[in-house]
């Protein structure tokens, strides 16, 4: 999966979703900048949110 990250990331987390599985996720609800990124477990979503933050607006991070 690729991602391509957004001007603003706001506050990623690492949230249970309805279905039961886990995600990254940002609070912010405007599309271009808004972030749900499936994860296999805690540990690879703190992988994920690490590997946006090192990022720069506009790189493409590859999941």
């Amino acid at each position: 999966m690729k991602l391509i990250r957004p001007k603003i990331i706001g506050t990623l987390k690492i949230e249970k979703m309805m279905a039961g599985n886990l995600a990254v996720l940002n609070e912010i609800k405007n599309s271009p900048n808004k972030i749900v990124i499936p994860c296999r477990s805690v540990e690879h979503g703190k992988e994920i949110i690490n590997k946006i933050k090192k990022s720069k607006p506009g790189e493409v991070i590859y999941i």
